[in-house]
Parts: C-alpha cells; structure tokens; sequence
C-alpha cells in the first residue's frame, strides 16, 4: 500500500509530460495498454481459469463494474488536474479520500465509532466545506471528484474476494468495452494528432505499467488491512502529490487553503492516533508465569 500511493503521487509528472494530448485521449489509452498488460499478466501467472470463473460470478461481476466506474472517473479526473497543473486540487483529492473510506467502514462494514472518531470526520469535513466555500483559486470539482472516487474504489475493493490480478483484469476489460463502443458509436478517437511524436507513443506505451502496478499493489494492500489502516497509509500520495505542486508545478495556495489542509490533516492524524491507540488497548497481553513456575526455576 505504502508502495501504491508514492507511485500514483508522483505519477502527476508523467502525465503532465503527455499534457498536449487531450485527456480523455490519454484515458483511452492508459485503459486499453493497461488491459494488454494484464493480458500478459494472466497468461504468465496461468490465470485464465481463474479468470473464467470469475466472469461467471454475477455478484463479483457487478462488484467490479462498480469499482471500473469508479476508477474511470478517477483516472479522467486525475489526468485532466496532471496536464492542467491543478496538482494541489489532486492533492487535497486523495487526502480527503481516507476520510471517505473510514466514512465506508463506518457506515457499511460498522467498524467502531469513538467519539475521537466522529470529531475527527466532522473536523474533515469542516475545512472541506472551507476549501469549497473560501478558496477561490482552487477547482473545488477536481478535488471532490477525486477523493470521492478513490475513497470508495478502496471500499468496494475490499469487499471483493478476487484475486488483485483477476479483480483488475475484470474491471479494465469492462472499461476497454466501454472505450471500444464510445469510438465506434461517436466521434471520440485515438489518434494522435501534431505535435505528437515518437517519444509521445514510448511515454504511452508504458502506461499500462503506471496504471496496473500501483493498482495492483493497493490491491495487495487492501485485501491485507483494514480499511482504517489503508486510509491512513494513503497520507502518502497527497503528500508526493503536494511536493511536486510547490517545487515542479510552482502553485501557491492561498493562506486559507494552507490553514485548510492544515484541519484536513489534524482530522486524519487524530484518526490515526485513535486506532493505533485503540489497537494496543485490544491486544491481549502476554501471560505472567505463575509463583510456582518462578520459585521452579528459582530452585533450578
């Protein structure tokens, strides 16, 4: 999970490289590449029947085509912020999105509600409501979009029982469809138009790599903590994120965005301090040996 959020954190300055391509374009791409990557994933790891199993299944089917919308928006709206240098906005985007997935533990898997907890959540949403209302020089949408999308992707993911590669490869092939029927059907295309060139189809064709890898490993993540623990490992994306908007992209947020981010982080760290704390109290500690087993090994 660790692994995941640094590189889709630091993946902002891949697509800004390819920014001159439109992004729904890049989306059409990064989906289709990603799709013959874990064609080629499935085929080594001899997982075809696996695969076919699973597209018999209708309940994890529709598991999958809810985390494939989800992940569609996600990537459109993660892309456009890259290319347009709205790198802050993502960052506050996957910074929210632990506050949204331990919102999901609460609501649906009832995981414990604290009183910590509840005011940390209503603290989230406080300086959200601020960075909405009183940071104008912010896209609000980009940042709500984003958080919303990852939050729940990470929730329904951890309610599937596939594999992460199987799981993957049902949500991209559900995705690639819906590409393949949209160019047919409408104008949308492919095609690259100037000033794209040779370096602009190598960046493309290792797409599917920065999209199935990071995927794959909070896959991994999520199926092995709980959903409170994988909201907190996500501090890291928003954190990459946040570096390159000051130090790349050069973006200055305003003193109220600052003092935003700054409640939005005191929430999640007071969540964090909660569970961890909550965890020791919970864990059963170790028996003391008995008087007589001491004064035995005394005489010993």
């Amino acid at each position: 999970m660790v692994a995941a959020n640094l590189i889709l954190g630091s993946s902002v300055v891949y697509w800004h490289a390819l920014g001159h391509i439109p992004a729904t374009t890049l989306l059409g791409y990064r989906i289709l590449v990603s799709l013959a990557t874990l064609a080629l994933t499935v085929a080594a790891l001899r997982r075809t029947g696996v695969l076919r199993a699973a597209l018999g299944d209708r309940p994890l089917l529709a598991t999958h085509l809810l985390a494939a919308v989800l992940i569609c928006v996600n990537w459109l709206t993660f892309i456009w912020a890259s290319i347009h240098g709205r790198v802050i906005e993502a960052s506050l985007g996957y910074l929210i999105a632990p506050a949204v997935t331990i919102a999901v533990g609460m609501l649906l898997v009832r995981e414990p509600v604290s009183r910590l907890r509840r005011a940390a959540l209503a603290l989230c949403l406080l300086g959200i409501a601020l960075l909405i209302t009183r940071s104008g020089e912010l896209d609000w949408w980009v940042f709500v979009t984003i958080g919303a999308t990852w939050g729940l992707y990470g929730a329904v993911k951890k309610q599937s029982p596939a594999d992460p590669v199987t799981g993957l490869t049902l949500e991209t092939a559900f995705l690639a469809v819906g590409v393949v029927a949209v160019a047919a059907f409408s104008p949308y295309s492919l095609a690259l138009q100037p000033p794209a060139d040779t370096s602009d189809h190598v960046l493309l064709a290792l797409c599917g790599l920065i999209s199935v890898v990071p995927l794959w490993l909070f896959s991994f993540g999520a199926k092995a903590i709980t959903l409170t623990v994988s909201g907190f490992v996500q501090y890291l994306n928003p954190t990459a994120q946040l570096v390159i908007a000051l130090g790349v992209y050069g973006q200055v947020p305003s003193a109220n965005t600052f003092v935003c981010f700054a409640l939005v982080w005191l929430s999640l760290v007071a969540l964090v301090m909660e569970t961890v704390l909550g965890e020791r109290r919970r864990r059963p500690r170790d028996p003391q040996p008995s008087t007589e087993l001491l004064k035995g090994n005394h005489r010993s």
